[in-house]
């Protein structure tokens, strides 16, 4: 009698404690799924938020640093546009709250070469951020920073016309146009250059301007798209070459 009953006692105390270590399994699993969905729900949340962001800036080099283009922020995408960066050995795209790298979150590394270029940002919190920065990881140094708000209209600069002039010992001449997102030159001439380009400047600083594109030696009448760029910060449209690092012309923008 004595063996049944402690057989019965064993059998019982397991039974037990099997069931207890079921419980606990499934409060695990329960507390697990409950976190998932947690998670879930605040990414749905931050995108929906997300969607209703709409940011735009233009680049600015930081110290010696030579950085130009555009940033816009829109549909979970942050796309670089007329982007040009002096080079770097581990350069890399940040959202950042004021100028500190610290106080930001890194995007990707980013192209050296490519005017153009798109990054997915629908797990980053877009809220939170005010400013772009191209940041060196290998110096520790930010290379340029654009400051972002809320979509700027292209057009901003609508019917500023100017008259170029030659710089220095060069001939430039001809009409430059800002008229509803577009940059027209007419009766457009200049010298012969190994690499021009047409900048978007403030007073003729080619450091702090934007590089718009290449320019053909031979057409007198030329067109350039502006549309999703901030050209309010600009007064001028400057011929500049690039590889003997010199301004050929320059038209003063006036409405």
């Amino acid at each position: 009698m004595k063996t049944k009953t402690l057989l019965v006692s064993v059998a019982l105390g397991t039974t037990l404690v099997l069931g207890a270590c079921g419980n606990s399994d499934t409060s695990s699993s329960e507390g697990k799924m409950d976190t998932k969905t947690e998670m879930a729900d605040k990414q749905d949340k931050m995108m929906k938020a997300n969607e209703k962001v709409m940011l735009q800036g233009s680049f600015a080099g930081v110290g010696k640093h030579k950085v130009s283009g555009m940033v816009t922020i829109k549909d979970n995408k942050l796309m670089l546009s007329n982007f040009v960066t002096d080079e770097g050995p581990d350069l890399h795209v940040y959202l950042v709250k004021g100028d500190d790298v610290k106080n930001g979150v890194e995007v990707s590394a980013i192209d050296l070469k490519d005017k153009s270029q798109t990054f997915d940002v629908s797990d980053k919190d877009l809220t939170k951020y005010d400013n772009v920065v191209i940041y060196c990881e290998k110096a520790h140094e930010t290379f340029g920073q654009a400051p972002v708000s809320e979509d700027i209209d292209g057009t901003a600069m609508t019917m500023m016309t100017g008259t170029f002039a030659g710089t220095g010992t060069h001939n430039v001449s001809g009409t430059a146009t800002v008229d509803s997102g577009t940059l027209k030159l007419t009766n457009f001439k200049t010298d012969e250059g190994p690499d021009l380009h047409v900048y978007l400047t403030k007073d003729g600083d080619i450091n702090t301007g934007m590089e718009i594109d290449a320019i053909n030696l031979k057409a007198t009448a030329q067109s350039f798209d502006l549309k999703n760029m901030d050209t309010s910060a600009y007064n001028s449209v400057v011929i500049y070459c690039k590889k003997a690092h010199e301004i050929f012309g320059q038209a003063m923008l006036k409405g």
